[in-house]
């Protein structure tokens, strides 16, 4: 019985305070018909103006040297002479280091004598067949010894000159991985070369992109290092096939980068420019959406709001394209469009 009673207790206190709710909404509501019928509200505007649309693509990429390789001991021998200055910039044909090339010397001096005897010997051969019969086989075997020595000490050459390792282009030493006189073996690592003034990045662009983006675009480049700092630089190339698995292609782009600033290694914001077209544009904050349809407050001559349809077309960020339904000139309603319907009046605050 006590638990009846009780009940009964709170059904009424809950119908009592619905039925508080339900005064307290209409007397709002009454309010809220005066105010909109007498005073006009506050509402911030903006002019609907005409300002370039710009469209990019933003990725993350990495910084590639223009050239880069490792400059590696071409034979097994001791270091006799090393020209590793790190940091240092070195121009194409430069002198890096020399391997021990007594031997190879050696052997092109002794290549170049017999040489030299065979040829006497094939002139003295070639004076007897103008005066006395000479066989005919005996001049071709001697022009064959000739010819054989030569190409021997051609080889010799080669290998002497690869002794000597030389920059294959201008760039800048890395840093030095032997010392001088030590003994290495072919493929031993002794520094890096690369070309900085002109820096690659690479980066990955959708899919979606690939029938916009083009060679020679421009494209800006930021890193963390050079926060207020935008590197400028081009579209170079655009490879010939997507990644299966992401569904991406592979993009570089070439910046200047005489001043040294920027690393193979980095890691870079990089932007695309894909358009760079004037047209109408008005805040995203603008838009009232019904279904499938968009539509703006329109602030009329008399500073009462009429509620207009409009066809959007791209966006960006904050901002979207108007293709028709508005002008240039015209003035929108951008904040407080939840205090307002149409007819009402509206005082401007902060205009845009």
């Amino acid at each position: 019985m006590a638990k009846n009673h009780s009940r009964l207790i709170w059904v009424i206190l809950i119908t009592l305070v619905v039925f508080l709710s339900f005064l307290y909404w209409q007397q709002q509501q009454g309010s809220s018909t005066k105010r909109g019928a007498g005073s006009p509200i506050a509402v911030s505007t903006a002019k609907v103006t005409v300002k370039p649309m710009i469209r990019q693509i933003t990725s993350l990429g990495t910084g590639i040297a223009n050239n880069s390789v490792q400059i590696v001991a071409p034979a097994s021998d001791f270091l006799i002479e090393l020209n590793i200055q790190e940091g240092k910039q070195v121009k194409a044909t430069d002198i890096i280091a020399r391997l021990n090339d007594v031997q190879q010397q050696a052997r092109v001096a002794e290549l170049s004598a017999v040489l030299t005897d065979q040829r006497r010997q094939l002139a003295r051969l070639q004076n007897l067949a103008t005066t006395q019969a000479t066989a005919q086989s005996m001049l071709d075997e001697q022009q064959t010894r000739v010819n054989t020595t030569l190409a021997q000490l051609d080889i010799a050459k080669a290998q002497l000159n690869e002794l000597t390792i030389r920059a294959p282009f201008d760039g800048y030493l890395g840093l030095r991985q032997v010392s001088q006189g030590a003994y290495v073996n072919a493929g031993t690592v002794l520094t890096s070369l690369d070309d900085l003034n002109t820096l690659k990045v690479e980066f990955s662009v959708a899919e979606r992109y690939l029938a916009e983006i083009k060679r020679g675009m421009l494209v800006n480049v930021t890193n963390v290092a050079y926060e207020n700092v935008d590197f400028t630089g081009a579209v170079s190339a655009i490879d010939t096939r997507l990644d299966p698995v992401t569904r991406s292609i592979r993009v570089h782009a070439t910046l200047d980068n005489s001043d040294l600033r920027l690393r193979p290694g980095m890691l870079l914001n990089v932007k695309v420019e894909l358009t760079n077209i004037p047209a109408l544009q008005i805040s995203e904050r603008t838009l009232i959406p019904q279904q499938n349809k968009q539509f703006v407050f329109v602030v009329n001559t008399d500073n009462t709001v009429s509620q207009r349809e409009i066809e959007v077309g791209q966006r960006i960020p904050g901002w979207v394209e108007v293709l028709n339904g508005l002008e240039e000139g015209d003035e929108i309603v951008v904040e407080g469009i939840q205090k307002i319907r149409p007819g009402v009046m509206i005082n401007r605050v902060g205009a845009q």
